[in-house]
């Protein structure tokens, strides 16, 4: 999700002018003084006090490869102040590749004596530039003449550590720094480096490469912690700005779904982006409550330790720091701020925190109170008791704190123009610990004291920091993968964090009961309210992730939705804190669904229902409360482009979502609705144009919005969401069958995900107008139109396993695992995209175990392939399920066979059954696609079954002849019935009436529906019969209803005829209303 301003451009500092370069670089082997001989461990990142290069641009080997420019003959190989992974310097490498048969050069840089033992690590970051090739390495040479090139070791992601092999290895990206990792010793122990090499090696290619090396080292190694929340990393994605997303995270530490985050704040004056990697400076620590950047923090606080005296603006109280200073952890933060000789580090309960600062000896230590807006809120020093209280007001969030420092207050004030912004002051000796704890809540001042005192009280700051880890350690343990790196330990386990991050509890225990704060009507309730997430975005894998691992706590946060729900009448699709009108779809539905299909029953599951058949049913006339256009699409069955932009990611996502509500009333045993919505369910079918092959959106006439000849789709935006109809060519993933059918039947289907991933990276701006930041993370995916970076297209790859391909499933989604994901160690990357309250990560964990949840609302899994030798998920029974992979690698990606609990198995999914009833899913692993899984048995069910396209129940009411035997004129007359929206009505003076509707010819009505107008309710039919005739003259009854209540204005209500017949001519005859002494209706179909 995002705003869409055009996007800056990221560039690395301008090289300089090529004449100039050329001059200095024209020697073929430039020596430095030799680097130290080392025993033990060798690092270096080029910097001054490193180890410097004992050769620059020095060919130990050579073959086809030319100077990159002006004159030079040869790779070069030599450190430049043009980029740093850290520092300032780096180094790079340029050449020109003029063969394509065979091309490479390898050049020698250090001279050393290493010994490899057999824990040894070899690791080493590279930044190719775009246009030029990814065939690179670092290679080492051996005294005993051979080399690691030649040795098989492989990296983290299973990919040989030979320059060839890294470059197709589909796991490095140009333009960003990436990092190289190899556990040497398994391969080379015993052995001694002799020369480090830098390399290029390209079979194929030709052209001009270029780019950098940077903090290379060879490791002794030592064991890595066995405690999962150490392999955490909230910096993950934090690389990331207005106008490119690498994951927009910050480093929050908290508590699984904790009710607030800490976090390091780099720039004092934005509420979006409040710690971006690339920043040198930290400004401040705050209590934050951000659900994304593109929503922006509120409620938020900011504390800044500082000495010098008191420095108030985010720009005069700045540090410096260091990311080699820092710990990020989920339970723990940690740095230093250079600039005043302080140790700050964090510890999160769910209410509160503790800070502890380690100062150095100073006459004015200070700790700052920012309250960031400057209006709005109170704080109060008390130095008797050493107590600062008092409430924020920001963003219109009221957050009540209060807190206890264990140093004596010598002074204390606030700051004149910053509102409530204050700050205390005392004395410290050299290394003095001052420990602040904090309370915090949305209902009182004396309420965030009581949470003080339950969730720390005389805790110490260690104690709070274990009770966190430990938390963490069983969050994180419901999943626990061997045979992974320690880069890829990390990967996982902090996306595990990130899928347990949102969304964010606003209940407090008051006097022993749990009580919230409602965003929605600002007032105390009884129960529990749960805040902070988008469901277009969570209910494609997070919600079904909480719904495998951590039932019982999905249930309550679903529960915690509803209650917004009775708040204010309506589930928000986006919630941050109350109701946002952003994105599209009202995917609460589905997530609502998709618990109760998997048992999950501790929540108020028929309230929920409640709100999904009224969010696919009523006219809101808010942007922030249900769908918007529903005055017209629930009749046309589909958004149209005329009425509503973004028309037909409307239409396509609460097509889903009807098939959610469908589900979950046939559960429930509401049998009408589900009839109804499982029809509402195939809307997609009204956007697939088959003279283009694409979906498309359509205008209230019918017709599509552009020509054929007109239609591109790569064209961005207009009807779509954040992407073009390359991005929405499998989105009806209820209905793969269907979907498969209207391309021409499975081989089509899976032909047109290939397509997908052969388009070219070309992207029109179409409706947006510019360049947004999610086409420059599309074209980065490199994977033709695939663009995993945004979530509407996270279910495609799966679709393979509907086409009956699954062996395509595998090679791509490894391909995704491999190459978008990574630890981000370093550079604080991780991710390509937004990373949406753990949906992005949700995917990974689901996939890296090797399935996926692709038909939310059923209870199947669609199976990939894992990325880990085994992984085994603890489930909330008891039981266990064990995925086993033996031999997995990036080349053995392929599936040979299975076996599920010993007995061979061949179906491409699996259900929610067969997963909590525990046990073992057995993989043979191989280096080429199998037939295993593509039988016409093996493939998931579908809402369509055989080879026809789905059929969709039209209305026969639209286009018929309409007599009603009362009407309020032509303006309330019977044509505004059958005139698709709810925003006319018919009216009849007299509390009871006859509408008959004679369609072009005979049909069979299967279900018909009735939506109420805008006046008073006594005006709504309560009581009728619906009859059939051939004639006009024998009538016969169909359906009789009594007692029915149409509980919202503009409402529509389906019902079923249980035995349907072929009629030409239908009537309703409505024989009571609710009392008034007119009768009214909006709209009515008949659904044949």
């Amino acid at each position: 999700m995002t705003s869409y301003p055009p996007r800056k451009v990221p560039r690395v500092r301008a090289w300089a002018a090529l004449v100039a370069l050329a001059a200095g670089l024209l020697a073929a082997a430039v020596t430095a003084a030799p680097a130290a001989a080392a025993a033990g461990d060798f690092i270096t990142g080029f910097e001054a006090g490193d180890p410097q290069p004992t050769w620059q641009n020095s060919v130990e080997s050579s073959a086809n490869i030319g100077g990159y420019c002006c004159a030079l003959t040869a790779m070069e190989s030599a450190p430049r102040s043009e980029t740093a992974h850290g520092g300032t310097t780096a180094l790079m490498y340029s050449g020109n590749d003029t063969s394509t048969t065979s091309s490479y050069s390898y050049n020698r840089i250090f001279d050393v004596d290493i010994p490899i033992g057999a824990s040894s690590t070899l690791s080493y970051w590279v930044y190719p530039q775009s246009g030029g090739h990814l065939d690179v390495a670092v290679d080492l040479v051996f005294t005993d003449g051979s080399s690691l090139r030649d040795s098989g070791a492989v990296d983290q992601y299973g990919v040989r550590v030979h320059p060839t092999f890294q470059g197709t290895g589909n796991h490095l990206q140009f333009n960003t720094w990436n990092n190289v990792t190899s556990n040497i010793g398994n391969w080379l122990a015993g052995k001694t480096v002799d020369r480090i090499l830098v390399a290029y090696d390209q079979p194929a290619n030709t052209g001009t490469f270029r780019g950098y090396f940077d903090d290379i080292s060879i490791l002794a190694g030592g064991g890595a912690s066995g405690r999962l929340s150490d392999y955490v990393d909230t910096r993950r994605g934090s690389n990331s700005n207005f106008s490119y997303s690498r994951g927009n995270t910050f480093p929050g530490t908290t508590v699984p779904n904790g009710f607030n985050f800490w976090t390091p704040v780099t720039n004092g004056n934005n509420d979006s982006w409040l710690y971006e990697y690339n920043a040198t400076t930290v400004q401040g620590f705050a209590i934050s409550h951000e659900p994304s950047p593109w929503i922006g923090d509120y409620a938020q606080l900011q504390v800044m330790p500082m000495t010098g005296g008191v420095k108030s603006t985010p720009d005069a109280r700045k540090s410096t720091f260091s990311h080699g200073n820092e710990v990020a952890r989920a339970h723990y933060y940690k740095t230093q701020l250079d600039t005043y000789g302080i140790t700050a580090e964090i510890a999160p309960t769910d209410h509160a925190g503790v800070m502890r600062f380690r100062f150095p000896s100073a006459a004015d230590s200070v700790i700052l109170f920012d309250t960031v807006d400057s209006a709005g809120g109170s704080l109060s020093v008390d130095s008797a008791p050493q107590t600062i209280s008092g409430s924020i007001n920001h963003r219109g969030q009221q957050l009540y704190i209060s807190a206890t420092v264990d140093k004596a207050i010598a002074a204390s004030g606030t700051i004149t123009g910053q509102g409530a912004t204050s700050w205390i002051r005392f004395a410290t000796a050299a290394g003095e610990q001052v420990t602040l704890k904090i309370g915090t809540s949305f209902i009182s001042v004396a309420q965030a004291a009581a949470n003080l005192g339950q969730e720390v009280g005389a805790k110490s700051f260690d104690t709070v920091k274990e009770e966190a880890a430990a938390t963490w350690d069983t969050a994180l343990g419901k999943v626990r993968i061997e045979g992974a790196s320690g880069d890829n330990m990390t990967t996982f386990y902090s996306n595990m964090y990130r899928a347990f991050m949102y969304p964010n509890n606003r209940s407090e225990m008051v006097g022993g009961v749990r009580r919230y704060l409602s965003p929605y009507d600002n007032t105390v309730h009884d129960g529990q309210m749960y805040v902070n997430n988008g469901f277009w975005d969570t209910s494609r894998a997070v919600w079904p992730l909480y719904n495998l691992l951590a039932p019982t706590r999905s249930g309550e946060m679903l529960d915690g939705i509803v209650n917004a729900y009775k708040n204010f009448g309506w589930t928000p699709r986006w919630t941050g804190p109350g109701s946002i009108d952003i994105m599209v779809g009202t995917n609460q539905d589905l997530a609502f669904a998709d618990a109760y299909m998997k048992g999950v029953r501790n929540f108020d599951y028929q309230a929920a229902y409640a709100s999904m058949v009224k969010n696919a049913s009523t006219y809101s006339g808010a942007g922030n409360k249900g769908r918007k256009a529903i005055q017209t699409s629930v009749f046309k069955g589909y958004v149209a482009t005329d009425v509503l932009g973004e028309s037909a990611a409307w239409t396509l996502e609460d097509a889903n979502n009807n098939f959610g509500i469908a589900q979950m009333g046939g559960a429930l045993g509401f049998s009408e609705d589900a009839a109804y919505f499982r029809n509402q369910a195939l809307d997609y079918t009204n956007l697939f144009s088959p003279s283009v092959g694409f979906f498309r959106g359509r205008q209230s006439s019918g017709a599509w919005r552009t020509t054929d000849a007109a239609f591109k789709p790569n064209e961005w935006g207009c009807e779509f969401t954040e992407g073009a109809p390359w991005h929405y060519a499998t989105a009806a993933p209820q209905d793969p069958n269907g979907m498969a059918n209207l391309y021409g039947g499975r081989a089509q289907l899976s032909a047109k995900i290939d397509a997908v991933l052969a388009a070219p990276r070309d992207f029109l701006p179409g409706c947006y107008g510019g360049t947004i930041h999610e086409m420059s993370e599309a074209y980065d995916t490199n994977m033709g139109q695939y663009a995993h970076s945004n979530e509407p297209i996270h279910h495609m790859l799966y679709m393979y396993n509907y086409a009956g391909t699954p062996a395509k499933t595998q090679n791509q989604v490894r391909k995704v695992l491999t190459t978008l994901y990574n630890s981000g160690a370093g550079t604080g990357n991780g991710y390509l995209g937004d990373e949406d309250n753990g949906e992005m990560s949700a995917w990974y964990v689901f996939s890296a175990m090797g399935f996926y949840p692709a038909r939310m609302g059923s209870t199947d899994y669609t199976i990939g392939a894992p990325l880990h030798p085994k992984a085994t998920m603890t489930l909330e029974n008891g039981r266990t399920f064990t995925v086993t992979a033996p031999g997995v690698s990036d080349t053995n990606r392929y599936i040979q066979s299975a076996t599920l609990n010993g007995a061979a198995y061949t179906k491409n999914y699996l259900t929610h059954a067969d997963l909590t009833a525990g046990g073992t899913l057995n993989f043979v692993m191989g280096p080429n696609p199998s037939s295993w899984g593509t039988g016409a048995a093996d493939i998931p069910a579908s809402m369509t079954s055989g080879t026809a396209a789905p059929v969709q129940l039209q209305d026969r009411a639209t286009g018929s002849t309409v007599t009603a035997s009362a009407e309020n004129g032509t303006a309330e007359g019977r044509a505004m019935l059958v005139d698709d929206t709810s925003m006319t009505k018919w009216l009849a003076f007299a509390n009871t009436a006859t509408i008959t509707c004679q369609p072009a010819g005979p049909a069979t009505v299967k279900q018909y529906t009735l939506t109420s107008a805008d006046d008073v309710p006594g005006r709504d039919p309560k009581a009728w019969t619906l009859q059939g005739s051939n004639d006009g003259t024998t009538w016969t009854t169909v359906d009789t209803r009594s007692n029915v209540d149409f509980v919202d204005r503009r409402q529509t209500r389906a019902f079923v005829i249980a035995n349907a017949t072929a009629y030409s001519r239908y009537r309703l005859q409505i024989t009571a209303n609710h009392g008034a002494a007119e009768t009214q209706l909006a709209e009515l179909e008949l659904l044949g």
